[in-house]
């Protein structure tokens, strides 16, 4: 399918985005001189304006590409809490952890464009059993909708082992298909899934190796990335596997057609 007509099929769909919800906040400011207290700028600030990042961000990538988003996730009783559950609007269901914090980044940009300095204010910790199974209901409950899932995982605790496992049965049962873009370390929770994305570095990660690029060359891409393809495929039972190579493309592995690059 042309490139065109695949971006006008996606026109209407409905997407089920589950995931790590964020909140990116911008501090942008003037540098001025070097503090006499230590050796860093002082960034005299201009203004502050903060965007919904994470999953809250896939969401609106799949709204600008024409798609209809549902997201949940879940957010801590906070002002960034509030803040992101005001942005999604009637799209997020939102469910709060009075034990976490919402993840925010907090970036300090210093003439506009240079990044001084990012503090992340985040829990890693998996969500406790009654969180979960409120984000097991939310999803069951807007599933017959949705035309596909997407799992966004950052790995901060809200796609654990039992959300992941529920998410992708509650989907088989129904037919729709379970789309994710996980981190190394959450793998094995995807078995089932229908595509699961990394790019390099998360690949070469997942598989034990430094990097699956490292015999390409300008005219082609070696078998690394196709080995590297076929191993998560096969070790992890997911039913397709891409991997994005940056300028080399992407190479796929599926239980139809085999390695493919793209």
């Amino acid at each position: 399918m042309k490139f065109k007509a695949l971006l006008k099929s996606f026109v209407g769909q409905n997407v089920l985005v589950l995931g790590d919800l964020m909140l990116d906040e911008y501090i942008v400011g003037k540098a001025t001189r070097i503090s006499p207290e230590a050796p860093v700028m002082v960034v005299k600030q201009h203004r502050t304006f903060s965007v919904p990042g994470g999953a809250a961000n896939v969401a609106k990538n799949v709204v600008a590409l024409g798609g209809k988003a549902t997201v949940v996730g879940v957010v801590g009783e906070d002002a960034a809490g509030i803040d992101l559950q005001e942005a999604l609007g009637e799209h997020g269901f939102i469910i709060p952890d009075p034990n976490r914090p919402t993840t925010r980044k907090t970036r300090i940009l210093a003439d506009t464009a240079h990044q001084v300095l990012r503090i992340d204010h985040e829990s890693e910790d998996p969500l406790e059993p009654d969180i979960e199974d409120a984000v097991l209901a939310a999803i069951s409950d807007r599933m017959d909708t949705a035309q596909v899932v997407l799992l966004s995982d950052y790995t901060k605790g809200v796609l654990t082992p039992g959300v992941v496992a529920g998410v992708i049965q509650m989907a088989a049962k129904k037919g729709i298909p379970v789309v994710a873009n996980a981190k190394p370390s959450s793998l094995p929770f995807y078995s089932g899934a229908t595509l699961v994305s990394l790019n390099a570095r998360e690949a070469a990660d997942a598989v034990g190796v430094k990097d699956i690029l490292r015999h390409s060359n300008g005219s082609g891409i070696s078998d690394m990335p196709r080995e590297t393809a076929i191993k998560l495929h096969r070790d992890h039972r997911i039913e397709h596997i891409l991997i994005t190579l940056g300028e080399y493309g992407m190479c796929t592995e599926s239980f139809y057609v085999g390695p493919q690059k793209v």
